[in-house]
């Protein structure tokens, strides 16, 4: 038999304790469902029940005194509706317990990222950066504002490109919990990236190409002449060429087998007979290509060799990266984009057309007017 009273704070306060058992339950005379536990220790719980009486569910809503009785039964009234629009406030508090929070779901997310991405290390780093705001915070309650919030203090500190690849690593993260059904949606694809410089497209023109061949020509290391040769050649990173290995090479079948690019996997790259023949001429001192300082550990960089030949062929805003993209250039212009592409290992072309290969007006006239001689040609039936 249920007890029911109208609940107020002169009511609770007047309900003596239980004493041949350790709680009583007391019923609201006004809004079903809501009730009042008092237990033996004195202990006063607001709660609420819901749903048919075949599946009864009892909610808890707050202790007596941190919630007044008026509070408690609003909180009823609220739930009772929400009940009757089709909810079902203990599934949605079951479903809260079992939401990841940001730093859990950053742990399981980069459980993958290592396992497929060959440097994770920014990831590591900007996604630690998120978790120092939002480390407890249920996955899902990261908002849009969270988001833009931090990304616009990233950029206050003065580098927008950081702050860009910050918002990237963020977004990748919440699309992964998007794709496992963990949020609804991704609140950092609504922040919208700070603007950068346009990326560099600087080449060689054919005059600093010469100059360049003839400052290579005068070096008098033949491993550091190789490594420039090569990277001339064959439009390879600096990174893949002082890591290159005599074993990676077929240089009966010229070919170069690079084992671990940018990319992340292996891929195999033609050799011209030019390049062929310089690396047949080239001493072995070890198993790297470009010999080091020891036989174990490959040449760690080029830069004393690079600012010496930047000296002796005049070409002192060239960079070192410039040679690669100087490479793609002359094979666009040669043989077309798509070709330009693949040596350059590329996995999109529009990576290629914007950075590599930025054929000037010179190279579009030159294309228009052969078409236009086609046509013309074509016009006279021959």
């Amino acid at each position: 038999m249920q007890k029911k009273l109208k609940l107020t704070k002169r009511t609770l306060d007047s309900l003596e304790l239980p004493t041949d058992v350790d709680r009583v339950r007391y019923y609201d005379s006004e809004v079903s469902g809501f009730g009042v536990t008092v237990y033996a220790s004195g202990r006063k719980s607001f709660f609420l029940n819901y749903g048919p009486e075949s599946r009864r569910r009892r909610i808890k809503l707050g202790d007596y005194g941190p919630l007044t009785p008026d509070a408690a039964k609003a909180m009823a009234r609220k739930i009772t509706g929400d009940v009757v629009s089709g909810g079902d406030p203990l599934a949605e508090r079951e479903a809260v317990r079992s939401m990841p929070s940001f730093a859990d779901w950053v742990t399981t997310y980069m459980v993958e990222v290592e396992r497929r991405k060959k440097h994770p290390r920014n990831d590591r780093h900007y996604l630690a950066m998120a978790k120092e705001r939002w480390a407890t915070m249920p996955l899902d309650t990261v908002t849009v504002a969270d988001v833009r919030k931090l990304f616009e203090s990233i950029t206050a500190k003065g580098n927008k490109i950081n702050a860009n690849r910050w918002l990237a690593s963020v977004r990748a993260c919440l699309q992964a919990a998007w794709r496992e059904d963990l949020l609804e949606s991704n609140p950092a694809m609504k922040v919208k990236p700070n603007r950068e410089s346009p990326p560099r497209d600087r080449v060689l023109s054919d005059d600093e190409f010469k100059r360049v061949l003839k400052a290579i020509a005068a070096i008098e290391d033949p491993h550091v002449k190789a490594a420039f040769t090569i990277l001339l050649e064959t439009g390879a990173r600096v990174s893949e060429v002082l890591h290159a290995r005599w074993e990676d090479f077929n240089l009966d079948a010229a070919t170069w087998r690079i084992p671990s690019t940018k990319a992340g996997k292996p891929q195999v790259l033609p050799l011209a007979p030019s390049t062929v023949a310089v690396l047949d001429n080239l001493d072995h001192f070890g198993p790297f290509v470009i010999a080091g300082r020891t036989d174990k550990k490959p040449r760690a960089d080029l830069k004393k060799p690079w600012a010496a030949l930047q000296k002796a062929a005049e070409i002192p805003d060239v960079h070192i990266h410039d040679l690669r993209r100087t490479f793609g250039l002359h094979v666009a212009r040669r043989a077309g984009i798509h070709v330009a592409s693949r040596l350059l290992r590329h996995s999109d072309i529009r990576v290629t057309e914007r950075h590599y290969a930025p054929l000037g007006l010179d190279d579009l006239r030159k294309a228009l007017d052969a078409r236009a001689a086609d046509v013309v040609e074509m016009g006279r039936g021959r």
